[in-house]
């Protein structure tokens, strides 16, 4: 997995930020780092430099050209390993609309897993802890993703429970 060699990163960043253990149907629970992992795979598939326009969201003036990719100086783009939306790091890092901001910093391993476990970690509390919950509204807002379910988001946590049965696997025949 293109993810391995992150593990000790992210494994520490998982604990350090305390995120719990997910027990998701009938799945043995996956630990912290396993279930991060997974996400960083269904959000990047572990590349690092991953961007993706969301014209679907630039839809209002602010800073950037509105219906137009301005690479990275764009907040309708999610950047790097979490897929950090650009306007979400605009107001993490107290830059108001209307200033052009560069997001390359997003790129960078270990700044977009801080700022995606920010985000992904507001999520946990507002929801009790809920995982599940949490990672709908991680890929999709709190719109349509109400605590317990069900979720408007539903095949991205499938998506990321998947991969985080196949990061458990990987990572129990590597410590073999």
């Amino acid at each position: 997995m293109r993810t391995e060699p992150l593990r000790p990163v992210i494994d520490a960043m998982a604990a350090h930020v305390g995120l719990p253990s997910w027990a998701y149907h009938d799945a043995d629970p996956f630990a912290p780092g396993e279930w991060l992992e997974a996400l960083i795979l269904q959000e990047s598939a572990g590349d690092h430099t991953a961007v993706r326009y969301e014209g679907h969201a630039d839809r209002k003036p602010d800073g950037d050209t509105l219906n137009f990719d301005d690479g990275l100086f764009e907040d309708d783009r999610s950047y790097g390993l979490m897929q950090v939306m650009g306007f979400n790091a605009r107001v993490l890092c107290g830059v108001p609309q209307g200033v052009k901001m560069n997001f390359t910093f997003l790129l960078r391993p270990l700044a977009n897993m801080a700022f995606g476990l920010k985000i992904l970690t507001d999520n946990l509390r507002e929801t009790g802890g809920d995982v599940a919950t949490s990672l709908a509204r991680y890929n999709g807002g709190a719109m349509g993703n109400p605590v317990g379910g069900p979720f408007r988001t539903q095949s991205y946590v499938d998506g990321v429970a998947g991969h985080a049965a196949r990061v458990q696997l990987a990572r129990a025949a590597a410590n073999l």
